[in-house]
């Protein structure tokens, strides 16, 4: 049963392609303004740096430069996400943040007030780090009516986004940096996908197998002394 279990953990294993890239797709106009997970259950900072760790499902977001703060509506330092509720990550200018999770095949989250300055790099399980700006972005969705530049109050510059990772590769993370003032993000996928999760019952399972026998063992062994 132990060789079993290994050999369903191993066709389970995640092997890197050789040629994988990362791809991004657009959502139309007004979609994703209420899906996901927003950033209420870290108290807005606004005028100080934001709390690090953050932990927000299975995302984990280190602060790498600071100034990265927690926001809600509008302010100096960023801009609630159009159409968006409640609290907003604004990595602001000269800022960067980095984003671990689970490994997985794609990740989506609601870029507010996208500009030309703001710069996204995935990072890949194989190793290889993708990078998209805003003004890649807006060039590549142009025919969807994506801008870059920095408006606050139009479908135009807040959209959702999703990146997919080619078959054979798996996402394991994400770094946000921004030149100036600002790059926000909410409404975050921070689920494990299906995938994950499978692994990680199957590792419960292991667990509790080996626990099992070792608590076997160990009764058979006291039987024999008596």
């Amino acid at each position: 049963m132990g060789f079993a279990l290994a050999t369903i953990l191993g066709s389970l294993a995640i092997v890197p392609a050789a040629n994988a890239a990362v791809m991004a797709d657009v959502a139309d106009a007004g979609i994703g303004t209420n899906v996901g997970m927003n950033f209420n259950s870290i108290p807005a900072s606004t005028n100080a740096n934001a709390q690090s760790p953050i932990v927000i499902g299975d995302w984990t977001f280190t602060n790498s430069t600071q100034p990265v703060q927690v926001n809600v509506d509008g302010s100096s330092n960023g801009a609630q996400p159009f159409g968006t509720s409640g609290n907003y990550l604004s990595v602001l200018g000269s800022g960067s943040e980095d984003v671990s999770f689970s490994a997985r095949s794609s990740f989506s989250f609601f870029w507010g007030s996208i500009d030309d300055f703001n710069t996204l790099v995935v990072h890949t399980l194989g190793g290889a780090n993708y990078t998209f700006t805003g003004t890649t972005i807006a060039a590549q969705f142009a025919a969807e009516g994506v801008k870059a530049n920095g408006c606050q109050n139009l479908t135009d510059c807040n959209r959702y986004f999703t990146f997919t990772a080619d078959p054979g590769e798996q996402i394991t993370g994400f770094s946000m940096s921004s030149s100036s003032n600002s790059f926000e993000i909410t409404n975050i996928s921070a689920v494990p996908e299906p995938t994950t999760w499978a692994m990680m019952i199957l590792g419960f399972l292991g667990l509790g197998f080996l626990g099992y026998r070792k608590s076997a063992k160990s009764s058979t062994n006291a039987f024999r002394i008596a």
